[in-house]
């Protein structure tokens, strides 16, 4: 009886310490907008691809800065989050081509997005009616 109480105390503590370390769900759900935003432009003028910073490479760098993992996918990122109205933060995405969503970037709240460019071959803000195809927004925080 007693070992099956040390083995029971034992568990229940590492499961206490383990969870107390472990970042919680709200924890990342705490992420502003704002902060998504100063963190997507501190990459502007980053090239193209460095790093892998594709546009989806990027938008998950950015959220990975700040706590939160997303997927290294256009269509899972879209998929991911709760459509939004393109706020501050917000992940939009585009169809450019016609083929389904092939471009994400980051929404500034201002009608631009912070996006990873093969256009201009970096990380730019533009206006978010300038890259073609807009399809919508999600919020991920």
């Amino acid at each position: 009886m007693r070992k099956t109480f040390v083995a029971l105390f034992s568990c229940a503590v590492l499961s206490a310490a383990l969870l107390a370390t472990a970042p919680s769900e709200a924890s990342a759900q705490a992420v502003s907008g704002e902060a998504a935003v100063a963190e997507a432009q501190s990459y502007i003028g980053t090239p193209y691809g460095a790093g892998g910073l594709d546009c989806s490479g990027f938008t998950s760098a950015v959220y990975a800065n700040l706590g939160v993992s997303l997927p290294d996918d256009p269509v899972a990122q879209y998929n991911y989050g709760t459509p939004s109205d393109a706020a501050a933060g917000d992940l939009v995405f585009f169809d450019e081509a016609g083929y389904g969503i092939s471009h994400v970037g980051i929404a500034t709240g201002y009608g631009t997005v912070i996006h990873s460019s093969t256009y201009y071959g970096t990380v730019v803000e533009s206006s978010i009616y300038d890259v073609p195809g807009y399809v919508g927004a999600v919020d991920v925080s």
